[in-house]
Formats: C-alpha cells, structure tokens, sequence
C-alpha cells in the first residue's frame, strides 16, 4: 500500500467516484425537474384538450341552435355536417348523409350562384321539393388550404305560403266585387223568370208535354241561383264565433241537414261523444255538410260513408271515409280550387268553401284518395277538453 502508483490509483478511484456521485445527484435532480416539466406538460395539454373539446362542442351548440340549415361539404362534395334545422326541413337524420355526395342525396349540384342569398330548391326525403333562400362559403385552414365548403339556407315554405294566402286574398276581394255585380244583375231578372215559369207551371196540365219544358226552366234557374249563392258565400270573409263546441253533437245535426240519403248508402256517425273543438258550430256543421255530401255524392250504387274523429295533445281531427270512386292523383290537389267539380250538377264551390271556414278557425283541410278506391278527407282543429 506504500506503492506510490497504489496511492495515485485510490485517489484516482476516490476522485471519480466522488465525481459519478456528484453526476448521479445532478441528473436525479435533472430527472426531477424534467418530471416536472413533463407533469406540468401533461397538465397543460389536458387543460387544452378540454379547451378544444370545449371550443368543438361549443361550435356544435351553435350549429345546433341556428334556425337555417346548415349544410358542409369537402373539397369532394361529400357532406361532412348536417344540423338540426337542415335535419328538421329536410327529412333525413345527421348520420343518413353525413359522408355521401351531396348531389346523390338531393339530386342537384352543391353550388348556388355566387354573391348573396339565391332563390334555390332543396329535396326532401320523402321526394318533395322545399323553396330555399340559400348562400355558400368556402372553409379554409389555418394556412388558408380550402377544404370544403359551407351552405347555410333558410325554409321558404311558410313565406311561400303567407305570399299565397295574400294573392288568394287579393283575387278573392276582386271575385268578390265582381259576385256582387253578377249577384245583383242576375238575381233580378232569375227572380222574374222563376216567378213567370211557376205561372206557365200553373197553368199548364201535368200531362201537358209543354208542362215538362217549364219544369226544366225552374230547374235550371234554381240551379243558376245557387250558384249564384254559392258564390256570394265563398267571396264574403268569414266571421266565427268560437265556442266550446261538442264534435258528435254537431255531426249529427250536419247529418240531418243532408236530407233524404239513398237507400243503398249508410252515413255513420263514429265520433267520440267526450270529443269537442273550439269553434264556431254553425260554420262547423256546414263544413262538414259540405264533405259529407260530396263523399255520397262521389258513390255510385251502394256504399258507405263513415265519420270519425281522433284527439293528439292539442287538436281534435276529424275524418271523413267513403267507398266512391275515388279521386284521380293529378286532381287531388284541385279539390279545394273553387269551381273545380267533377259532377254535371255541382258548382264546384263546396269543398272550396269548406277549406276557408277551416282555414279561418286556424285548422288544417286535406284529402288522401286512390282512384276506385274511396277518398278520406281530414279536418284539424283546436281540441278543447270536456270539463
């Protein structure tokens, strides 16, 4: 151990190893300092993902909520987002389209003319066409890349349908106008021609051949003065007095103005007594006079017409069912056009009237019918809750 060269190598050994332990300190200390970084790393990542989750459920509540749809396409034309209020117009569910081509779930292109909102049509998933004011953008990333591109429209329908009511309006005051002219121009000469037709009557024998003729004028001219009445009835604004009105009660006493129903027809009356609607009744029971004679009207031999009624949360709705023949598709549409009929004898005014005391209480008229097969027509209107 008295080896100068042993004294030289222990202190050598000695010296590194009090150098590895200072290193070994140090990096432990480096080791603690990174895991902290590291932790602190972690905690700011996480606290940035909830940021980000934050930020992208944020923009879905924003999408979610507006009240114009929503529709995003990438660069492809595959649709990437479909919101609530598209989903709502459009008929499809998020997950129906999300990932398919635009063009292929509604048949056109995805691009609407540049610059501002554009009159468009979009189609729904039951085959309809829904008028649209839409506008597109495009969507860019951080470093102005476009991918894809965004289409925000509004539903046009109700507007379509406020603008419709307006120009029906405005032409039935100018119909108006003109009924009251031709009402008071044709009623006093019909008066004349009714009044000298029932003296020839009068005076002829019953198996005078001339007797017949005479019979045809007062038919005819009681023909034309219900036309006449009709008319006037469909062009006067209707005034209602709603009331607590009781469904069964007022079919009935729609039935009993039908008068005299061919033997071969059975008219039944299955509305449910606890049922009632606010409404007017008189204008009610003439509604339904008006339906249900068309519906016997519409059968040809023996068939049978059946009244019902059905109640949701807020509207009772009434249904009309016959067995007749049935109305084609292209004219199902007609059936509430004034002056459209099918029968020699008929003004074509009823149901037209009958859809504006309905659309008057604030209701809702409409018709499903297969041709031979019978038709049924519907009327919605405010439930009111028995006591």
């Amino acid at each position: 151990m008295n080896d100068p060269n042993d004294v030289d190598r222990m202190r050598a050994l000695e010296s590194a190893f009090t150098e590895f332990t200072r290193t070994t300190a140090a990096m432990g200390e480096w080791y603690r300092s990174l895991q902290a970084r590291v932790d602190e790393l972690d905690r700011e990542l996480e606290d940035k993902n909830r940021q980000l989750a934050f930020a992208n459920d944020y923009l879905n509540y924003i999408l979610e909520s507006m009240s114009d749809g929503v529709i995003a396409v990438d660069t492809a034309g595959g649709i990437t987002r479909f919101n609530r209020a598209a989903s709502e117009v459009l008929g499809y569910a998020a997950g129906d389209v999300v990932g398919k081509p635009f063009h292929e779930v509604f048949g056109r292109e995805f691009a609407a003319p540049p610059g501002g909102r554009h009159p468009m049509e979009l189609r729904t998933r039951n085959g309809r066409t829904v008028p649209v004011s839409e506008r597109d953008a495009p969507i860019a990333d951080r470093n102005n890349q476009r991918i894809g591109t965004v289409k925000v429209f509004e539903d046009l329908s109700e507007l379509e349908t406020l603008r419709q009511r307006v120009r029906q309006k405005d032409r039935l005051a100018a119909l108006g106008e003109m009924a009251a002219t031709v009402a008071h121009e044709i009623r006093n000469p019909l008066g004349g021609l009714k009044g000298y037709a029932a003296l020839l009557a009068r005076d002829l024998a019953p198996e005078d051949p001339r007797a017949r003729l005479v019979s045809k004028i007062i038919d005819g001219a009681n023909q034309l003065e219900l036309v006449v009445s009709d008319l006037l009835e469909y062009t006067r604004p209707v005034q209602l007095r709603l009331e607590d009105t009781p469904c069964a009660e007022t079919v009935d006493a729609a039935l009993r103005y039908l008068g005299e129903i061919p033997p071969d027809i059975r008219v039944l009356n299955h509305v449910c007594n606890a049922h009632r609607v606010l409404a007017d009744g008189m204008k009610l029971r003439q509604t339904l006079l008006n339906i249900l004679q068309n519906a016997i009207q519409s059968i040809d031999g023996a068939g049978e017409v059946t009244i019902t009624s059905e109640q949701d949360a807020s509207s009772t709705v009434f249904t009309i069912r016959d067995t007749g023949r049935g109305i084609k598709p292209d004219l199902l549409e007609k059936v509430f056009s004034p002056f459209y009929t099918t029968r020699e004898k008929g003004t074509g005014l009823g149901l037209a009237v009958a859809a504006k005391i309905v659309e008057a209480h604030g209701g809702k008229i409409w018709a499903e019918s297969r041709e031979g097969h019978g038709s049924r027509f519907h009327i919605r209107l405010t439930r009111v809750d028995g006591p």
